[in-house]
């Protein structure tokens, strides 16, 4: 879960097929923020604090997204899919008029979201986001392929734990 004591309050709930953790600061206007591939609601952490303080309820979630705490076996994680989550919380916390700030593959899924559970959203801002060919980006392509091979991100992922694999620019070093 989200560690930042600058997003606010730890919360979670349960909707229908999983438990989403998210952090909730401030009143007023509902903003939603959305994180990308292998980042969580941290990333938002120095944003949330100034929204919050011009007068607006700051709901930043956990999504399953490679770095989220709590498992989620089952639950159908393809890009539609997250975005149902996505909509489904919305419902849940009964959020209306809701402004979504996305980024990177949370601009992608946020996309899908207004095509999918368009009720809930009033507007939308995408900063640098996926999208058309780009999504994935171009640099997490081979692994859509990579995972319909039995055992090959299991092995990934023990080699990424490698600190010198860490470094190379495909993994974390140009990320970092």
């Amino acid at each position: 879960m989200a560690t930042s004591d600058e997003l606010g309050t730890a919360k979670s709930v349960w909707l229908s097929r999983a438990k989403i953790d998210y952090r909730e600061r401030g009143e007023g206007p509902v903003v939603v923020f959305i994180h990308g591939l292998l980042v969580n609601a941290d990333l938002w952490r120095k944003v949330v604090p100034a929204v919050a303080a011009a007068g607006n309820r700051c709901i930043a979630p956990d999504l399953p997204l490679g770095a989220h705490s709590t498992p989620m076996p089952g639950v159908d994680l393809s890009p539609p899919g997250v975005a149902d989550l996505v909509g489904e919380l919305l419902d849940t916390l009964d959020v209306r008029d809701v402004t979504i700030v996305a980024n990177d593959t949370g601009g992608a899924l946020t996309q899908l979201l207004m095509v999918r559970h368009p009720e809930r959203i009033a507007r939308v801002v995408l900063t640098p986001s996926d999208c058309f060919e780009h999504f994935f980006p171009p640099l997490f392509m081979p692994l859509t392929k990579l995972a319909k091979v039995p055992g090959a991100l299991w092995l990934l992922t023990r080699l990424v734990g490698l600190r010198a694999v860490q470094r190379l620019p495909v993994v974390f070093g140009w990320v970092a």
